[in-house]
């Protein structure tokens, strides 16, 4: 598990479980803490789970990051880092799911959807609110919609004790012996809602495992959440943020 902590009091917490140990993750996960206090992130899901999903994948990682560290609106990094890749070449037949967000100390988070799961929010304890899927904000990642600004932002609010749970279809489309899936419902079950945020990913990945042990597809989840008024969280773990070159100026 890799945790990050920023200064202005947003933490997140993150975990990538690769359907084949020892080999590359068609999902990607990138945290970078703002000089501000902000926290920008970016989880994705390259579909397919060839060596090409992985290295799409690193790609779009890698030209979006340059894009975070920067502090550009969520929408413009999806479409920014989809005119470089188009650039490169045809993605023929690939294509990804992503979302994007940057969070402010305050909990105020900025978000695009590309078409990924819907992450949810996961009201804290006794707050008396549902929990609140976030549906996509454009479509996915693929150079059929190169060159457009098809994409928008939108932004919530969390408030103190509540979580943002990420996750990749690799949890949800798990499927047990009678090859029913896992499910949004169960994924975000009052279980899912332990004291500490970091218990959150642990039993969210025991539940999944429990229910089907063999991983067909790539598996990873990210919390994000206010800092003050939680206790007990794992400690940080040092993090490399890369540096990556990247050429092009966005949109066209």
């Amino acid at each position: 598990m890799a945790v990050l902590r920023s200064r202005g009091g947003i933490s997140a917490w993150w975990r990538i479980c690769p359907s084949q140990p020892g080999r590359m993750s068609g999902d990607w996960i990138d945290v970078v803490d703002l000089a501000d206090g902000r926290v920008a992130l970016a989880i994705g899901d390259a579909a397919g789970h060839d060596d090409q999903a992985s290295a799409l994948a690193l790609v779009l990682r890698s030209l979006m990051h340059r894009r975070l560290r920067a502090g550009a609106d969520p929408a413009d990094v999806v479409s920014g880092a989809l005119d470089e890749i188009t650039e490169l070449g045809d993605m023929g037949e690939r294509f990804a799911t992503a979302f994007v967000a940057i969070a402010e100390p305050d909990g105020t988070v900025i978000y695009a959807n590309a078409g990924h799961p819907p992450p949810v929010v996961l009201p804290g304890p006794g707050a008396g609110r549902q929990r609140q899927p976030l549906a996509a904000t454009g479509p996915i990642i693929s150079d059929l919609f190169a060159g457009t600004a098809i994409w928008s932002t939108r932004t919530l609010r969390l408030e103190p004790g509540d979580a943002l749970l990420l996750y990749t279809d690799g949890l949800t489309e798990a499927r047990d012996a009678a090859g029913t899936q896992f499910g949004l419902a169960r994924l975000t079950a009052e279980g899912t809602r332990p004291a500490t945020c970091s218990a959150v990913l642990d039993h969210v990945f025991a539940e999944v495992t429990a229910y089907a042990s063999r991983p067909a597809d790539d598996r990873s989840a990210l919390v994000l959440a206010p800092t003050a008024g939680r206790s007990g969280e794992v400690r940080s773990v040092p993090r490399a943020r890369p540096e990556v070159g990247v050429r092009g100026s966005g949109r066209r």
